[in-house]
Order: C-alpha cells, then sequence, then structure tokens
C-alpha cells in the first residue's frame, strides 16, 4: 500500500531542534562554562581553546538522553505528572553529580595532556565531595541543563502525540472508506446486475460494453482503492462508467457530465467524488419524473481541481428548526467525505454545499501538488 508520507513519518523538526541543542547548548555553551570555571593554576584560560573539553562537555551531558528519550515520555503518556515533577528533580539533581563524577575519572585516566590532567583530578574530586550531598548543585548547569532538555522532552512528546493522533485519524478513515465500498457494492452492483440481466433477456447488443464497464468498477474498487492515492484517470474512468450504469437506469433523465483538462500523471484520493453522485441519483427528481436532470463537471487546471455538481430533488420536508440552505445532505457518506478531505487535503481545498427543497449543489476544490 502506498504510504502517506506526511501522515506516517515521524516529523524531522524534533531531531533538528535535538541536533541544535547538542550543538549550541552543549558544545559551545558547556564547553565554555568548564573552561571558564577551571581554576587560574590549571592554565585553561590561557591555553585556550581546548577541544577535548568539547568532548568532556558532551560526556557530562550523556546522562539526559535516558530521560528525554524514555523516563520521561513513559511518565508523561501514563498522565503520572506528579511522579515526572519529582523524578524530574531527582534526575537533574542527582544524576549529574554522579554522571559527572563518572565521566571525569574516565576522562582523568584516559587524558595525557598534564593540564586537562590536573583539571579532570580536581573536577572529579569536588564531584565526590557533591555526589552524595543533598545540595551542594552547581546551580549554573543544573538550571540550564533542566531547561534545556525539558523543553526537548516536551517537543519530543507534543510531536509524538501529534504524530499518533494522526495515524488513528488514518487508520479511523481507512475504515470509513472500506465501509463506504461496502456501502457501495450491494446497493450499486443489484441495481446494474438487473439492469444488464434485462439487457441480456432483450439480447440487447451492449450487453457486453455493460458488462465490461461494471468489470472494471470493481476492479477498481477492490485493488485501485485499496492505495491512499489513485490515478485521477482511473477516478475519472470510475465516475464514467458509473454515470453510463445509471443513464442506462433512466433514459430519458438529463445527466450531463463533462471533464475537461489534463488528468494524466495527477494522484488524488480514491472514492471523493462518488457519494455526491450517488446523493444526486439518490434524491434526484428523474425518479420521479422524466424532466429531472443532473449536471456535472470535473475540470482539471494545472495541479487544481474542481469538481461540480447540480441537480433538482423532489419535495421534501425540512425540519422547522433547521436554518434555509442548511438541509443535511448526504449523511454519513457525505460526512466521511469531509473527514477524508480534511486529513489528504489540509487548507489545499474549499467543499461547498448548497440544499433546499428544489436544488442540490456541490462544489469542491482541490490543489493536487
Amino acid at each position: 500500500m502506498e504510504k502517506q508520507h506526511r501522515i506516517d513519518r515521524k516529523s524531522r523538526f524534533p531531531y533538528v531542534y535535538e541536533l541544535l541543542l547538542w550543538l549550541i547548548y552543549v558544545c559551545l555553551y558547556k564547553y565554555s562554562y568548564y573552561v571558564e570555571a577551571a581554576p587560574i593554576p590549571h592554565g585553561l584560560h590561557v591555553n585556550f581553546p581546548y577541544p577535548q573539553m568539547i568532548l568532556y562537555a558532551i560526556a557530562m551531558t550523556l546522562y539526559t538522553i535516558p530521560f528525554y528519550r524514555w523516563l520521561a515520555p513513559m511518565l508523561l503518556r501514563k498522565r503520572k505528572y506528579g511522579w515526572f515533577a519529582l523524578t524530574t528533580l531527582l534526575y537533574f539533581g542527582f544524576g549529574a553529580k554522579w554522571a559527572g563524577w563518572l565521566v571525569s575519572v574516565i576522562f582523568h585516566a584516559l587524558s595525557t595532556d598534564p593540564v586537562l590532567v590536573k583539571y579532570y583530578e580536581y573536577q572529579y574530586l569536588n564531584l565526590a565531595y557533591r555526589a552524595w550531598g543533598i545540595a551542594l548543585w552547581d546551580l549554573n548547569l543544573l538550571v540550564t541543563d533542566l531547561i534545556a532538555f525539558l523543553s526537548l522532552t516536551f517537543t519530543w512528546y507534543a510531536f509524538e502525540n501529534e504524530r499518533k493522533k494522526h495515524l488513528l485519524e488514518k487508520d479511523n478513515l481507512v475504515l470509513q472508506l472500506e465501509s463506504l465500498k461496502a456501502q457501495l457494492h450491494p446497493h450499486f452492483l443489484f441495481n446494474t446486475l438487473n439492469n444488464i440481466y434485462g439487457m441480456s433477456l432483450t439480447g440487447d447488443k451492449q450487453t457486453p460494453d455493460f458488462i465490461l464497464r461494471l468489470s472494471d468498477m470493481m476492479r477498481f474498487i477492490l485493488y485501485d482503492c485499496q492505495q491512499n492515492k489513485v490515478a485521477l484517470e482511473k477516478d475519472i474512468a470510475f465516475l464514467d462508467n458509473y454515470l453510463e450504469m445509471e443513464k442506462r437506469r433512466y433514459p430519458a433523465a438529463d445527466i450531463q457530465f463533462t471533464v475537461t483538462g489534463e488528468a494524466t500523471g495527477k494522484q488524488i484520493a480514491p472514492l471523493l467524488f462518488i457519494q455526491f453522485l450517488e446523493n444526486s441519483f439518490k434524491h434526484g427528481a428523474h425518479r420521479l419524473n422524466d424532466t429531472g436532470f443532473i449536471h456535472g463537471s470535473l475540470t482539471v487546471h494545472d495541479n487544481s481541481l474542481t469538481f461540480e455538481l447540480r441537480n433538482d430533488v423532489f419535495a421534501v420536508t425540512t425540519p422547522a428548526n433547521m436554518p434555509a440552505g442548511q438541509k443535511q445532505y448526504g449523511g454519513i457518506g457525505i460526512n466521511n467525505v469531509r473527514q477524508r478531505l480534511a486529513l489528504y487535503y489540509p487548507g489545499r481545498h474549499t467543499l461547498t454545499i448548497h440544499s433546499d427543497n428544489t436544488i442540490f449543489e456541490v462544489q469542491l476544490t482541490l490543489s493536487l501538488s
């Protein structure tokens, strides 16, 4: 099945934000902090810069990764906000000191530069003194670490929630699309088979053509519509076959549908238009008299598509408390289309529906880019 990358893939923003945080905050700010914080006798100021100190700053910050990647998201997902607050204070309050002591011991053992050896010795002795104390924190780094990596935690959490929300919406719409296809199958299939059966009894020469049309429609629904996007020309061919079937049922009705523009190479979410056509044939006045009409058009211009449909209807009773022009149109099927448009074409579509006791009018504009 074709992947909808805008929905499925993780946003790159948290990754970019995380990278910038480590480059700017850790590799620049914390590096300069450790250099400036070194006692003057150790000579770091005199021999500035010390590139190895960048690795030291990174190593001193590695303790934050399990927090913002695993521990904090787990507590937030479970909505244990009290535990989240307590864990955050304990983790940064003591984890920074213990991790810093261990990192300083390792760098002291591995370093060969006499100036840095003295500096790392000063660091691990200082942190060993602080490590088991209730307080004795380096508040400058504690506060900045807390702010920096809490912001990263909430960024990851927010974007992951948004991604899961989109996936749930997509899964829901997939189920709705399957439901829409299931509704289309029996309602349309039985009527069409009855018509083809009647044509075969009379020896109509068009019977093979209509059987082929029906076969193409079922193939489109069963196979092509398994993807999130289909070729626009296939969707148009499906509409054309559907209209030809309905014209056969209502030969006296004024049914017109025109397609203009170049559809080749363009993709679209499947079965967006069929629900409007079905409603036109379901509610149209052509079912009761020979003067009913259904007029529609589909226009493709560059990456813009406009679908228009207009038909007269037989008289219906509108609830007294419903404003004029707002009569319910299409029920669940149209609501399904609205939701799919909102998911697949956010900010790139306009749908206008006008209905009263005499006319249904629909205009849908999409940006296919």
